[in-house]
This record gives structure tokens, sequence and C-alpha cells, in this order.
């Protein structure tokens, strides 16, 4: 009781200090929000010139409100994969007749590479779709017309992944066009410059570009870099009837193929932003305050976008200016005010492409991750209706819940206790750092070209702020107990995992990794994986038989197993492997 009265008593004085501020601040937080969400940054896609321009707008707010950069300055840099390069060393022929690379014939980006000789059998696309196959298609490729359907690469990977097991060589996808008409118009790259070439990603998800010998690469921009077990080509109905009718076979079928594929990934840089306030009292000790600042660029397809065919700017003024200019606004608040313990800003670059900024800052932490008290993570918080803001993660600390309900406050507070979640708090939570998640929710707009400045609840953004720095200087107390508590995940609502009748209870790594195996970024607490006694850092290689080198891998098998069953699962644990039995 003596320490909610303590937190009572924080409350009215800070109350009082905030009056003036507010007035001061809140014209500040509009300029931040449509800065970030302008024409100029385009989006903020990661390793384009807007996402440069964020990071430095970032930064130079930092560093105007006296925010210390650490060692490496304010940058941290990483590296990540951002879609796939095929040259012009791809060739194929079919029967006797060579194919033009872009005109009649391209790779799928997801496609194994190497040579391969064998031979075509056409196949409905119904089997395909089904993983019906015929007997005859053993050790053949399959030759299957989808004529103007765009797969996804989720399903090149599934229907891969059902071709393999059957024993099929590999797939040719015959389509009405490549749709390569920007082929006659190259970019001129002298040099390897991704960051240049990711900046010409204007919606579509392709790029032709010529070297100095005026060879033509095509670049398709991908979400993390994955390969499919066996070969896909793509090749045009036209150029594909032409050959079958100068063969003078029948049925399409014993036409021989001889190809070779290359498909090399393509990474380039980019960059979250840090800095830090040194607490006045216990300044070994830290919290980090954290928002995302990239977004969906042009959009497109493959890239997250609910509107995949409008090529226009996605401006992401809620998703996550707004979180960024919390962030940004809380740094003020702060430089002028600082906490007893030190604040790390942490400002993350890719979350939209799998968490991997706030994942490489785990990885890569610039304080000791034993000091580190919690983590607020703000994404998606300029929608504020009837004064609600959601906050996960209370759970996660035993004394979150007690100060949030002894915080007295306009906003209407709605509690989850869970630490996981589709945002960059749950790489947090996964190393065992309690967290809070704030955001007012998904609206209509949500990764649509139409989340845009004039929609920002500006006056509720603020009282996230005034909230949030009430909160701060209060689980800043000594008193307050952040021991670390497990939660158990949240029901996802997303239409895979909801068509699958089992869980192993992990959060799996999305971002494609080497395709050696599928690692468990964290364990769900009385999970089927927990109860195996699966760790965090384990890599699934393995299920009843089946290769998992990734997530796609991984969620095919799950869709084949049925509750209650025991299956054989290999792991691989400090480089060697171990067979569990799980009941799901």
């Amino acid at each position: 009781m003596q320490n909610k009265y303590r937190y009572i008593f924080f409350i009215i004085i800070l109350i009082f200090s905030q009056v003036t501020l507010f007035a001061q601040t809140k014209e500040t937080i509009r300029k931040h929000v449509e800065y970030l969400a302008s024409d100029a940054l385009e989006g903020r896609l990661p390793c384009t010139t807007g996402d440069s321009l964020a990071a430095n707008y970032i930064k130079k707010h930092l560093e105007s409100k006296n925010v210390n950069p650490f060692e490496s300055g304010f940058y941290q840099y990483f590296d990540i994969d951002i879609g796939v390069k095929t040259a012009s060393t791809n060739k194929l022929t079919i029967g006797d007749t060579d194919l033009n690379l872009f005109d009649d014939f391209e790779p799928v980006n997801v496609t194994a590479e190497g040579d391969y000789r064998s031979e075509l059998i056409d196949i409905p696309f119904d089997s395909l779709k089904n993983g019906s196959f015929f007997p005859e298609t053993k050790h053949r490729w399959i030759v299957v017309e989808i004529g103007n359907y765009n797969p996804t690469i989720r399903e090149y990977m599934r229907w891969a992944t059902s071709a393999t097991k059957e024993n099929i060589e590999g797939i040719m996808f015959i389509v009405n066009s490549l749709g390569n008409e920007k082929k006659n118009n190259p970019i001129h790259c002298s040099s390897q410059n991704n960051r240049l070439i990711r900046t010409q990603y204007k919606g579509s998800n392709k790029l032709f570009v010529k070297n100095d010998k005026g060879n033509i690469s095509k670049i398709t921009f991908c979400q993390g870099v994955f390969r499919t077990p066996i070969p896909l080509l793509i090749v045009t109905k036209k150029s594909y009837e032409t050959i079958v009718a100068n063969s003078g076979l029948s049925g399409k079928s014993g036409i021989s193929i001889n190809t070779t594929i290359e498909v090399s990934p393509i990474t380039s840089q980019t960059q979250n932003v840090l800095g830090y306030i040194k607490g006045t009292e216990r300044p070994e000790q830290y919290i980090i305050i954290g928002a995302h600042f990239d977004h969906l660029g042009y959009g497109g397809h493959e890239t997250g976008s609910r509107e995949p065919n409008r090529d226009e700017i996605h401006y992401g003024a809620d998703d996550n200016a707004s979180g960024t200019a919390t962030v940004l606004g809380l740094a003020t608040r702060l430089s002028n005010n600082p906490l007893p313990v030190s604040v790390v800003f942490a400002l993350f670059a890719s979350e939209e492409m799998g968490l991997l900024g706030s994942q490489h800052l785990v990885q890569n932490l610039p304080v000791e991750k034993n000091n580190i008290m919690a983590m607020l993570n703000y994404d998606m918080v300029g929608r504020m209706q009837e004064n609600l803001l959601s906050i996960g993660g209370v759970g996660t600390a035993d004394a979150f819940s007690t100060i949030i309900d002894t915080l007295k406050t306009q906003l209407q507070i709605r509690k989850s206790p869970y630490g996981t979640g589709p945002s960059d708090h749950a790489s947090f939570n996964s190393e065992g750092i309690p967290v809070l998640y704030f955001s007012t929710g998904v609206h209509i707009d949500y990764h649509t070209p139409d989340d845009i400045a004039s929609n920002i609840n500006y006056q509720g953004i603020m009282s996230v702020i005034d909230y949030s720095e009430l909160l701060l200087r209060a689980i800043s107390m000594p008193q307050s107990d952040l021991t670390y508590r497990q939660t158990e995940p949240q029901q996802l609502s997303h239409a895979t995992r909801n068509s699958l009748k089992v869980s192993l209870g992990i959060m799996p790594d999305v971002t494609g990794g080497d395709n050696t195996g599928l690692t468990i970024m964290g364990v769900t607490a009385g999970g089927a994986a927990d109860r195996a006694e699966l760790k965090k850092g384990d890599k699934i290689v393995n299920i009843d038989g089946t290769p998992i080198q990734n997530i796609y891998d991984y969620m095919e098998k799950l869709q084949h197993i049925a509750p209650n069953q025991i299956s054989n699962i290999t792991i691989e644990r400090d480089k060697k492997q171990k067979v569990v039995l799980i009941k799901f």
C-alpha cells in the first residue's frame, strides 16, 4: 500500500509539471509525423534514400536534445537481404530451342540453383494446387499453365515442397506474359550500389539494371531470401506452344529440358538509430524506449501492403511515424527532466521485414542485458478513439499491472498480459526482458497509401506521451519489482495460423535464415515445445522425416499434423543433432 501512495504522490506532482510542456510540443509532434510521412521520404522503405533521410532526421533531433551517442555513434548499421539478382548467365533449352532470358523465360526468385537435365510432362494446375500427381511425373519436370495468375512466395514454396515428396525434379510455370517491359529501359549501374538500386523500387517488385559490359540483370525485391528444394522456371505460353508444335510430340510430354539457373541474393545496409540519457541516481540501470521508423515504400506484392496493386507511396503516418514521434517527444521531455535511471532511445529499421532491426539490437546490445529494467515499444499510437490506449506485456513484470492500475489518467487503458506480438517488443521479450507495447489499434488505412498525416490524432499522441512519462517515472522507482515473467502468447489472428490444427508453441525466425533449418527465437511456457524441453536457439531441421529448411517448410508440415499426434522432431543444438518426441 505504501508503494501505491508513493505512485499517487508522484502523479499529482507530475500532472502540474506537464501543463506548460503540452502546448510546446504538440506542434512539434505534428511536424515529426508530417516529415516522416511526406512525399520526400517515399514510404521509408529500408535501404532507400527515404530510409536514410528518416534516420538522419531522428539523429538530428536526438542531438538537438543533448541525447548522448554510444561509442559507435548514433547509427547501428546492419545488412539485410533486399532481394535476388537474376544475371545473364541463366540459360534454358527446351528440345532443340534456346530461349531468351527475360523475353521467353526467367527463374522464379526463390528457385533452387544449378544445372539440370530432364524431360517435361504437362499436368493441370489443379493437380499442383491439390498435390495430386501422377506416377508418370516422377523424375521429370512438370509443366503447369497458370495464365495470368501471380503466385505468392508462400505458394511457390508449398508447391515445390509437395512436388519434391513425389520425386518431381522441377516445375515449369507457363504464363501469358512475363511483364518485363521495363527490360528495354534498364538503369545503368557501373558498381553494385544496392542503396541506389533499392531507391528505384516504386511499387513494382522488379528492376532491370545494366552493367558496363551491357549485360542486363533483373533485381527482384523480396522480404528475405528463401530457396525451394527443386528448380522453378517461368516460360511464356507463346514460346512453349511454339516449341511443342515444332517438336511433333503429342500430349506435350517427352520434350527434353536443359537449364542453368543462377539467382544470387543481394544485400544492402540500413541502420537503427540509438542514443541515451544518463540517469541521475542509478545510471547503470536502463530502460529502453523504442519504435520502428521504416514502412513499405511504394507497396507492391510481397511487401505486406493490403492494396498491393496501388503503386503509390505508403506513407505510414500511423505505422509508424506516430510511434517514432512519440519516442522523439519523450526524448524531449526526459532531456529536460531525466529519470533516476538511464534511458536508451532505440528507433528501429526493418521492422516490416520481420523485426530485423530490433533483433539485431538485442544481439548487439550497447549495454549489459542484465542492467536493462524494461523495454517500452510504441507501434501505431496515432489513431486514438474514445481515449482508448492498449498496453500489452503487462504480465511480463509483477509491478506493471499494479503501477498501471494506480496511475490516474483520463485514458481508458486496455491491458493485455502477453509479451509476444507482431512488433519489436517481441525481440526483447524473447530475451527475458520485461516489455510494454503501446498501440491505439489497427484501422482500415493500415498498410495502404491512405495512412496519411492528416488522419493522425495529435492530441491523442500527446496523451500517450504524458501518460508514458508518468509511467516511466513510476517504473523507474527502486521499489518497482521488474522481475521478468514469461507469459502465454495471445492467439494469433493470421489466417494461415488459424488453418493449422496444432501449434508447437514457439516464436520462429521468419527472416529466412540460411535455409539450414528453422531457428527458435522463443519458447511459449506450457506449450508443446516447452514440454519437450526445446530452447531458444535450437534449430529444427526435420519433422517426421520431412526436412525443415525454413518457416515455409515448417508451416507446410504443421498442416499435416493432427492434435495429440506424437512426432519425431530433429533439432540442432550446440552443433549436435538430437531427436525429441513431441505430443501436439
